[in-house]
């Protein structure tokens, strides 16, 4: 009995140590919901590179910065680079959910622009510590509607509204 209640004291203690040393690794993390958020990144590599048929097979061989994950009714986008990846090809599933991940560079953000097809405006929200001293923007579609649809997001100047894209990221959503 006394050596069970010290197994768990000591687990316990290890988790406390473990939650300590995560919390000071993001210290730009606000609140609970950004903060599940982040955990809740693309799986490792090897399932991403069985997941990835609807990416470019070439562009996954030579050092892409695009990750697709997931299964397609629940697929998720990352890119690391959209100056390497300035468009990005993906398959779903009718009526699943896409999620896709840009990360913000110093000044900058990105921006839903358009969407040509049956997808509409995704919901938004700002990932902090996307990658190291960077923030993330994530844009989510639920219950995507069948058929082919074309999303434009824009890079523009962090709190300036009417400024124009310095850069635009193209992503095409076939959920057939």
């Amino acid at each position: 009995m006394g050596y069970t209640r010290l197994g768990l004291v000591a687990a316990a203690l290890v988790l406390v140590v473990a939650c300590d040393e995560k919390k000071e690794a993001t210290p730009t993390a606000t609140s609970a919901s950004a903060v599940a958020s982040v955990v809740v990144p693309p799986p490792p590599p090897p399932e991403t590179a069985s997941a990835a048929p609807s990416a470019a097979p070439s562009a996954s061989a030579d050092g892409s910065s695009q990750l697709v994950s997931g299964e397609p009714d629940d697929r998720i986008v990352t890119v690391k680079d959209p100056s390497k990846d300035a468009t990005v090809s993906v398959k779903v599933a009718p009526a699943g959910s896409l999620t896709l991940f840009l990360p913000d560079y110093p000044g900058t953000v990105w921006a839903f622009e358009k969407a040509d097809g049956s997808v509409g405006k995704p919901k938004e929200e700002v990932i902090p510590g996307f990658a190291p001293k960077t923030n993330g923007h994530q844009f989510k579609w639920t219950g995507v509607k069948a058929g082919k649809s074309t999303a434009t997001f824009g890079n523009k100047k962090a709190g300036d509204k009417t400024a124009k894209p310095t850069q635009t990221f193209t992503l095409t959503i076939d959920a057939s």
